[in-house]
């Protein structure tokens, strides 16, 4: 299953109110826009929306979305609306026909698929429940299998939150690790060891090696970095031996850049090689990295969502980040009070492909405000802005005149 579009609202009718246009989602796509457009917000309400739908987050205070997927050729949209922590409105709709509805008190109908030649049945759910939970039956309700294959294989990571000093103590018997926590760093690197062996750590560290870290090994160890006092158990933390460097580096003593790198690939290595990931989502990608390295990275991931054929989506609004991205891929967040406008290849393909006529970098189309002016407007504020020595103002790069 591939997510196509989300259209999402919150607090509608409120002071609070906050309205995301329809969002359509590519294969792969780098979100963009100005600080507090909406870049973050937009991953993380689709990363809540596939908690809700594996159950491990329930509804919150206020949320409606039109979700529309793809799978097997079929068209699906899920509607899921809740206020106060109760759902009063769910509805999953397969190329036109409606499989399950559901309004407020918990009571709705839904497709008995092996009850004669398919029948709808009454239900009742408890209200803070999504009916797709609860009523989750693989033989009865096959069609709502996707929706939760798509949520338990979707991966959200923050780029620049994800926590340098979460280390992780061991025991026998001890709670198994969620592949879904992006601060669980420790614990997938040893349950990728575990179940893949070498060629888990081999494949990390080929992928270090393209962003430009030379790594020679990567390895479990306790801190070196730091001392605990007492006799009780000491934990465990990702440590690389750099080339050239005697001694091992702890994640605690790694660059912030260098650790979220490592962290970044320790996750992505794990789901590649489990295949678990049907989508994955970065927030700030690239942050603290150098333009080489956020160049890097981002090809790297890029190749690997082709190769694996999972769907990548990305925001930033870093300049070296926006020029390393085709423009086919952006998606370009614009906030108007308490609405956040869209505009991409699929809504805008005239607009984008006429901007590429201006001979601007990619980083111009956001940096002028390309998604409210019309590529002739970019056009003629190029011209009106070059001065007769031919420097373009404010940033003074000299054009041929």
């Amino acid at each position: 299953m591939r997510l196509r579009s989300i259209k999402y609202q919150e607090w509608e009718q409120t002071p609070q109110e906050w309205r995301l246009e329809t969002v359509t989602f590519g294969p792969r796509m780098l979100v963009v826009g100005r600080n507090a457009s909406g870049k973050s917000r937009t991953l993380a309400i689709t990363a809540a929306l596939a908690r809700n739908l594996v159950g491990i987050q329930p509804p919150a205070l206020s949320g409606n979305y039109v979700v529309t997927f793809d799978h097997d050729e079929r068209e699906y949209i899920y509607e899921l609306h809740y206020h106060e922590l109760e759902v009063v409105h769910e509805r999953i709709v397969i190329d036109g026909k409606e499989y399950l509805s559901r309004e407020p008190g918990g009571a709705g109908k839904i497709l008995a698929e092996k009850i004669g030649t398919g029948t709808f049945m009454d239900f009742q759910v408890p209200t803070n429940i999504l009916a797709a939970v609860a009523r989750r039956d693989a033989i009865q309700h096959s069609f709502i299998e996707p929706l939760f294959n798509w949520a338990n294989s979707f991966r959200y990571y923050q780029f620049g939150q994800i926590a340098q000093n979460s280390l992780a103590f061991f025991t026998p018997g001890g709670q198994k690790v969620d592949d879904r926590d992006q601060n669980a760093v420790v614990g997938i690197f040893r349950e990728g060891q575990k179940l893949f062996g070498d060629s888990f750590v081999e494949s990390i560290k080929a992928d270090l090696h393209a962003i430009d870290y030379e790594i020679d090994d990567l390895l479990l160890t306790p801190p070196v970095s730091v001392r605990f006092n007492g006799n009780g158990p000491i934990p465990l933390t990702v440590s690389a031996r750099e080339h050239g460097l005697l001694g091992l580096t702890d994640q605690i003593g790694m660059s912030t850049g260098m650790f979220r790198v490592i962290a970044l690939l320790i996750h992505v290595n794990f789901a590649q090689f489990k295949g678990s990931a049907s989508s994955v989502f970065v927030d700030d990608i690239g942050e603290g990295l150098d333009f080489d390295r956020s160049c890097r990275l981002i090809e790297l991931l890029r190749s690997k969502a082709i190769a694996h054929k999972f769907q990548l989506v990305m925001s930033t609004n870093d300049k070296f980040v926006m020029n390393h991205v085709p423009l086919e891929e952006w998606t370009v967040l614009h906030r108007k009070g308490h609405v956040v406008e869209v505009m991409n290849y699929a809504n805008s393909k005239d607009h984008f492909d006429q901007f590429k006529f201006t001979g601007l970098s990619n980083f111009s189309f956001f940096e002028m405000n390309a998604n409210e002016l019309s590529a002739v407007e970019l056009a003629t504020q190029q011209d009106e802005d070059v001065d007769d020595e031919g420097y373009d103002f404010p940033n003074r790069r000299k054009h041929d005149v």
